[in-house]
């Protein structure tokens, strides 16, 4: 009688374990492959690319929140595709996010709000990144190339030879721009899953090294005094900063300079150029859609 009551309590268990693994027998899942691509490896397999990124982090939402277990990071090889290919169950809609970005300059914990990684000290040009969210309907197998876009909007500012010289020369002041410390408000975290840039606006400053190198704006060559990658608020926006430069024994060559009505949209570059080391008011702007072809060109005076 004893056995014959314990076995009864044991049937309930039983058929709960069946019923579970006939639920997950029934969910079908399927491979979905991605072929992401980068700007300058379209069109190519064995290519080699120029842009300064080294992996790319894969991660699949469903309803809003990432599947954990799915996430990959996939080192870019050159001449080797990027394929990221999750098995999804059948039936299901789910968001396909990417991230490419340099070593790990970035903080991709949680991919609803990047930032710079804590701490970070590389370069400016090592902060440049990649990203593209894909919604797929899970229906069978499926192969889909997905081409990632700049979410930053570049940053150039440049002055011409004459401005240059006018405070460099030895026959001058010998002041050599090393050092510019750009000051603006804006947001600095990014959500890849809503594509956007999210948070309250803060003010953000930015240290950054002249190269003195050439700078490409329109028809004209300008020497580089500085790069930076900005988030635009809403994909375009206007935005003014301050900057100071210095030179190389760390005297202030200019101190709290405003250029208001600059505009930022991601993927593309702005170069601000003009008399930025002595005090000319005018600035040409070229505003450059995918960083190579000049849309249009805007002075501020």
């Amino acid at each position: 009688m004893k056995k014959l009551i314990l076995l009864l309590m044991a049937m309930p268990l039983i058929f709960a374990s069946c019923s579970k693994d006939e639920e997950m027998a029934s969910k079908e899942t399927i491979q979905v492959s991605f072929s992401t691509e980068l700007p300058k490896r379209i069109g190519t397999r064995a290519g080699t690319t120029d842009l300064n990124v080294n992996k790319v982090v894969c991660a699949v939402f469903e309803n809003g929140a990432e599947i954990s277990t799915l996430r990959e990071v996939i080192d870019i090889q050159d001449g080797e595709d990027i394929v990221f290919a999750p098995r999804l169950i059948k039936g299901r809609t789910y968001n396909v996010v990417f991230w490419a970005m340099k070593d790990d300059n970035y903080d991709v914990d949680d991919m609803t709000a990047i930032t710079r990684a804590s701490g970070a000290t590389a370069a400016e040009s090592d902060f440049d990144a990649f990203t593209e969210n894909v919604e797929v309907e899970v229906t069978g197998s499926k192969s889909e190339t997905v081409t990632l876009k700049r979410p930053l909007a570049q940053l150039n500012l440049g002055v011409t030879s004459d401005d240059w010289n006018a405070v460099a020369s030895d026959e001058t002041f010998g002041m050599t721009p090393t050092k510019m410390v750009i000051t603006m408000t804006g947001k600095n975290t990014f959500n890849a899953l809503s594509g956007t840039a999210i948070g309250e606006d803060t003010e953000v400053t930015y240290t950054l090294d002249v190269s003195g190198e050439d700078l490409v704006a329109g028809d004209e060559t300008y020497k580089s005094i500085a790069m930076c990658y900005v988030y635009p608020d809403a994909g375009q926006e206007n935005i003014d900063i301050m900057y100071t430069i210095y030179d190389q024994n760390n005297e202030v060559i200019r101190e709290n300079v405003t250029i208001q009505n600059i505009p930022l949209e991601n993927n593309y570059r702005t170069n601000v150029v003009g008399g930025l080391l002595t005090g000319t008011i005018t600035y040409t702007i070229t505003f450059e859609k995918d960083f190579n072809t000049t849309e249009n060109n805007e002075t501020i005076e």
